[in-house]
């Protein structure tokens, strides 16, 4: 399988790597990104999502699991920003999904109190394996009228 995969997508030809990194490492960590790696399209219309996988060092689970709380209460305090999921796949493997209304509340969440913890690179490289792998997605479809079984009123 090519790490490439190139999609028509926005009117435009796009070439993105495999969904999901088969083999991120460290050598990979931008310099523009420490910590974390960025990938999908940006700007385009529609409700966005990221998907972010997380995989920590042996060991490093409890304060991976801490660095989630730590940006579950940051978005508690973004308008823009949900639903919002902080997950754990197996024992070393984490995934945040969050979702907004559009880009520009994304882009507000990426500089807010939740998107900020990735700023504390020293803290990821602590605790990851890997660059984390952000990938922003477009929301396509949902249901948005029930969460874990109880329907969600608006106030």
């Amino acid at each position: 399988m090519s790490t490439k995969d190139t999609n028509e997508y926005a009117g435009s030809i796009t070439s993105f790597p495999a969904f999901p990194r088969p083999n991120p490492d460290w050598s990979e960590d931008s310099k523009e990104h420490p910590g974390y790696l960025v990938q999908g399209l940006d700007d385009t219309p529609g409700r966005k999502a990221y998907l972010i996988h997380l995989e920590a060092k042996p060991g490093k689970e409890e304060l991976l699991m801490g660095f989630l709380r730590d940006i579950n209460a940051g978005v508690e305090k973004e308008p823009g920003t949900g639903p919002w999921f902080g997950t754990r796949y197996s024992k070393t493997t984490f995934i945040i999904f969050e979702a907004f209304p559009d880009a520009d509340a994304r882009h507000t969440h990426d500089g807010g109190p939740g998107g900020r913890n990735f700023l504390r690179s020293e803290l990821l490289h602590d605790m990851l394996a890997f660059p984390a792998q952000l990938y922003r997605l477009d929301v396509l479809h949902g249901k948005f009228s029930v969460m874990f079984g109880q329907p969600v009123t608006t106030a």
